[in-house]
């Protein structure tokens, strides 16, 4: 059976960490001596460490630097269609926080 001592820092792999578990994607961030920071990429983007020693029930594949991109500009193609950019989102707090700003002179 494979570990997470098979994973390698900054590769991302999809991976079934229990036999009948969901296929999830994994990238390892970070390694001490007996563990990996990992970054679970599923429906919600969070991080775990795992002993290196742990068991995976199945490491299916390891994505190439092409899935990788592929996988990326799924998600920039997201944000993009939510209709804001940073600049919006920065021209609003600025605006709200002049009005607090004026509100506060007032008092």
């Amino acid at each position: 059976m494979a570990t997470y001592s098979n994973l390698e820092i900054n590769h991302y792999y999809l991976v079934r960490e229990n036999a009948d578990g969901e296929i999830i994607l994994v990238q390892p961030i970070m390694e001490t001596d007996n563990c990996f920071l990992l970054l679970h990429l599923d429906e919600i983007e969070m991080t775990v460490w795992k002993k290196k020693e742990s068991n995976i029930a199945e490491i299916i594949e390891e994505l190439t630097e092409i899935q990788v991109a592929e996988y990326e500009n799924l998600f920039e193609d997201e944000e993009d269609n939510w209709g804001f950019d940073d600049e919006e989102l920065d021209e609003e707090e600025e605006l709200g926080e002049e009005e607090e700003f004026e509100e506060e002179e007032e008092e």
